[in-house]
């Protein structure tokens, strides 16, 4: 799978310390090697492994972590997981070719920017650990999965594989709940108010909050996220009948942080992130 988002950063890396990249090769996560003869790839086989590649949908992921093989230097895609059912569904769907020949034991995705000596691959390494640092990592969208062929010695595109296209996930109505609705819910409410999949709300349970929580509040939510236990049993009490079907979630964040503190802002990303499988 071709990665020109990842061209500006490992281009002249690969040129200097992997023979493909003067071959032809861009970029790439490779999602089988090696593969069948060229003068044998017909309809059929194409439109099988299209049917192979079609289970998994077009995702995004992105490069962050630089890795180590013994004389490969790589960029670590995450998550790895899309390319692993790629590859087992290709070598599902044609046994005959393992991936890497059935030398490993296991699929690891990598985008190789070093390959062939253990020297080389430190140098890259080194180098793209400090690229890394300086901008940020690489993040890029797997829509489509590419054929390629070497057969004149120059690799070339032979075939491009469309991935389905997964189904847009709605916007969901969070509502956010602490006591006074002075710290911890009006940070997780600004926090996540801007997310394309998220819409915020906050209130408290506390009849002096600044904003106490209202049925309109619990109509509105798909989800409710509250910080204590304490918050969830005043809920039910007061709207049991309307949360019989709503989903409430505790965050255990303690009343021990002021507002946009760095430290509740951590904790309510890694949460809140978690619960609602968002980024």
């Amino acid at each position: 799978m071709k990665v020109p988002a990842a061209e500006h950063l490992v281009a002249d890396l690969r040129h200097r310390y992997d023979a493909t990249a003067v071959q032809g090769v861009p970029a790439h996560i490779t999602v089988l090697v090696p593969f069948m003869d060229p003068a044998l790839i017909g309809a059929e086989v194409l439109q099988r492994a299209q049917q192979a590649l079609s289970r998994t949908p077009a995702f995004d992921f992105a490069l962050r972590e630089v890795g180590r093989f013994p004389e490969t230097a790589y960029l670590a895609p995450e998550p790895a997981a899309p390319f692993i059912e790629m590859t087992l569904a290709l070598a599902e769907a044609f046994p005959e070719f393992p991936p890497y020949g059935g030398e490993h034991d296991s699929v690891v995705p990598h985008l190789s920017v070093a390959h062939g000596s253990a020297a080389d691959a430190d140098a890259a390494a080194i180098e793209l650990q400090s690229r890394l640092i300086a901008s940020g990592a690489v993040r890029a969208a797997c829509t489509a999965v590419t054929l390629m062929e070497n057969s004149s010695g120059n690799w070339r595109d032979m075939h491009v594989f469309q991935l389905t296209q997964a189904p847009e996930r709605p916007m969901r109505n969070v509502l956010f709940i602490c006591s006074r609705n002075q710290w911890r819910s009006p940070t997780a409410e600004q926090l996540w108010r801007r997310h394309p999949l998220v819409s915020a709300r906050s209130a408290g349970t506390s009849p002096n909050a600044r904003h106490r929580v209202s049925v309109d509040d619990i109509e509105w939510a798909d989800v409710i996220l509250v910080m204590e236990e304490k918050h969830k049993s005043r809920l039910m009490a007061e709207f049991s009948r309307m949360l019989a079907h709503k989903p409430v979630h505790v965050l255990d964040i303690p009343d021990e942080y002021k507002y946009m503190d760095p430290e509740l802002i951590e904790e309510l990303q890694r949460s809140v992130g978690s619960i609602l499988e968002i980024d």
